[in-house]
């Protein structure tokens, strides 16, 4: 009688196990579903099918399990992730879209500069007490970081050297400056867009509006931007920390870890070149600070900071454009 009465029990307790497990996971999938649409809400994402919308479902599912597990993790963690922008795409999509950063054969890359220590003062380009820092824009699912990061340099720069302000186009240098080598939402160069703008000027953006798509280049446009007179390139982190505490700079990055940042400071990257930003600081700690073109949603308000040091290789192509005023 009591064995039976044991294995009556048994069977009851495993039966609650079975129910309590697979209630557990319904209340996931309901959780997960509700983050989901939430998310599309926010983002104002639209799918054009059933097939597509199962699939970014799928996408969104894998990238919210990553993102919990990497902010749940017991090691130390000196930034979190979050669901931005970029929940319903996989880290192969994402790159072949955002990182498309084309560095030249000729180009000049540093070799790294692990060991370098930052020991100077800090400084802060986006903090009001010098310029008006330029909003944050957004490059949209276009492969034109480069265009977005040559711009920000020259909107920046001329604040700071020239005391003039420019809304710039981006789009002019994505449509017009393929002779330099550039290829437009499939990718181009700082450097090439510095001497486009050396030798044609660069249209206000009023003038030539964004639109995240390759387009015929408008020859008939006003370039009324005549200030570049050439660029620079920057041979070490040293350099880069001086040159920084007078203008901002154009860099080269390992994009890849950047996808779902939200906060902190990133630390763990490699340096397979793939994404032009542009240093809007560097911060007693030596920790830098990058302007993204990822709209101002993105990380800590369309910025992140990065270790001190060779970082996601920041060391290894940075330059600016060298302006000169003009009546």
């Amino acid at each position: 009688m009591e064995k039976t009465l044991l294995a009556v029990g048994l069977m009851m307790l495993l039966g609650a196990s079975i129910y309590l497990n697979n209630t557990q996971e319904l209340s996931d999938e309901i959780d997960t579903a509700n983050l989901y649409t939430n998310w599309k809400m926010k983002y104002n994402k639209r799918y054009t099918n059933q097939r597509d919308e199962m699939y970014r479902f799928k996408a969104f599912t894998d990238n919210l399990n990553y993102i919990r597990a990497f902010n749940q993790s017991p090691e130390d963690k000196t930034y979190t992730l979050e669901l931005n922008q970029f929940a319903d795409m996989s880290q192969q999509e994402f790159a072949s879209t955002y990182l498309n950063l084309r560095v030249p054969k000729t180009a000049k890359v540093n070799a790294a500069n692990d060991n370098f220590q930052y020991k100077g003062a800090e400084i802060d380009w986006t903090d009001g007490s010098q310029i008006k820092y330029p909003a944050i824009k957004n490059q949209g699912s276009c492969g034109s970081c480069w265009a977005f990061a040559a711009v920000a340099t020259l909107e920046i720069n001329a604040l700071i050297e020239l005391s003039r302000k420019y809304d710039l186009s981006e789009q002019d240098l994505v449509d017009c400056s393929g002779p330099y080598d550039n290829q437009g939402c499939n990718g181009g160069w700082m450097d090439s867009a510095y001497e486009y703008v050396a030798d044609n000027g660069l249209a206000e953006a009023k003038d030539y509006p964004y639109t995240a798509k390759d387009g015929v280049c408008k020859t008939s446009v006003k370039r009324s931007f005549k200030h570049v007179v050439g660029f620079k390139d920057i041979d070490s982190c040293n350099e880069l920390a001086e040159t920084i505490q007078d203008r901002v700079v154009a860099v080269a990055v390992d994009a890849n870890p950047w996808q779902f940042y939200r906060s902190g400071v990133l630390s763990k990257c490699t340096k397979n070149l793939n994404h032009g930003v542009v240093v809007v600081g560097v911060l007693a700690d030596g920790v830098w600070k990058i302007r993204n073109s990822w709209g101002a949603t993105w990380g800590e308000a369309g910025h992140i900071r990065l270790a001190g040091g060779d970082t996601c290789g920041i060391c290894a192509a940075p330059s600016f454009p060298v302006l000169e005023q003009k009546l």
